[in-house]
């Protein structure tokens, strides 16, 4: 009797822990990241202020790769050595840019489901900037966590 209420209790515990892990915001792969309320699309841009917003095309293709801490980086599909991160030009509110993968904070949070519905983004490593929202032609860390964004996936 002992053992069966101990592999209840066990199996119990499991299905909290399991539960309790948060799962993947999104799978792996290419996707458009647009904004809910223009349609337009995020894209890499050049130089140290970036995260313009264009009509989505082959330009605007982010490949999206989760991390083991449950966050993930957008890859510009066009050079994937470079990442959706927060600019190193000191304004305000905080620009985004495409630059070398690692070298900026570019490992972002997914807050909402992934369902066809818009969602937040916000950097995993400094969330107190903001969340990712759109501002005339281009995105900043402006935003209160609204879900803004949809990721569509392609392919």
């Amino acid at each position: 009797m002992r053992i069966r209420t101990v592999l209840s209790l066990a199996a119990s515990a499991a299905a909290v822990l399991t539960l309790a892990a948060p799962a993947q915001a999104a799978d792996n792969g290419d996707y458009y990241v647009r904004d809910a309320r223009s349609g337009a699309c995020l894209t890499a841009g050049e130089g140290p202020v970036g995260g313009d917003l264009r009509p989505c095309g082959p330009d605007t293709v982010w490949s999206l790769r989760n991390e083991p801490d449950r966050s993930v980086r957008f890859q510009d599909k066009r050079d994937p050595r470079r990442c959706l991160a927060l600019s190193p030009v000191p304004l305000f509110p905080p620009p985004v840019f495409a630059g070398p993968c690692g070298e900026s904070p570019d490992r972002w949070r997914i807050e909402g489901e992934d369902d066809n519905r818009p969602v937040a983004l916000r950097l995993a490593e400094d969330p107190g900037l903001g969340s990712l929202t759109a501002r005339g032609p281009r995105a900043t860390l402006a935003g209160h966590g609204e879900p803004e964004w949809l990721l569509q996936r392609l392919g």
